[in-house]
C-alpha cells in the first residue's frame, strides 16, 4: 500500500516542477522579447530617442563628402591592369565580330558533319 502513495506524491512533485518550469520559461521569453522592450522604452523616452536621432542626422550631414579618386596616369600597377583590360576588351570585341560573321557557316559545317556521322553509324551498326 505504501507504493501507490509514493507514486502519487512523486507524480504531484513532477507536476509542480513542470508548472515552475513553465513559469520560468514564460519569464525568460518576456525578458528576451527585445522588440517589446524597445517599444516600451520608446514610449517612455520619446524625447530622448527623437533628440538622439536628430543629433545623429545632423552629425552625419556635417561629415565631409567623399572625394573622387584621381584617375591612374598609366604608370604603376593600376595602369598595367587597365592596359591589360583594354587589350582583352579589344580581343573580345574582335572574337565576337568573327563569331557573328562566321556563325552560319560554322553551323552548316557542323550540322553536315553530324548528319554524315549519324548516317555512317546507322549503315555500319
Amino acid at each position: 500500500m505504501a507504493e501507490p502513495k509514493v507514486k502519487v506524491e512523486l507524480a504531484a512533485e513532477i507536476e509542480r516542477a513542470r508548472a515552475r518550469m513553465a513559469r520560468s520559461l514564460g519569464a525568460v521569453r518576456r525578458d528576451l522579447d527585445v522588440a517589446a522592450h524597445l517599444k516600451q522604452s520608446f514610449r517612455h523616452n520619446k524625447v530622448a530617442y527623437i533628440g538622439g536621432a536628430t543629433f545623429f542626422g545632423l552629425l552625419l550631414s556635417k561629415l565631409p563628402a567623399r572625394r573622387a579618386k584621381p584617375a591612374p596616369d598609366g604608370k604603376g600597377k593600376a595602369g598595367k591592369v587597365i592596359k591589360d583590360a583594354e587589350k582583352a576588351g579589344v580581343w573580345l570585341v574582335l572574337l565576337q565580330f568573327l563569331f557573328k560573321t562566321f556563325s552560319p557557316a560554322l553551323t552548316s559545317l557542323v550540322s553536315k558533319q553530324v548528319t554524315e556521322y549519324v548516317r555512317s553509324r546507322a549503315k555500319g551498326g
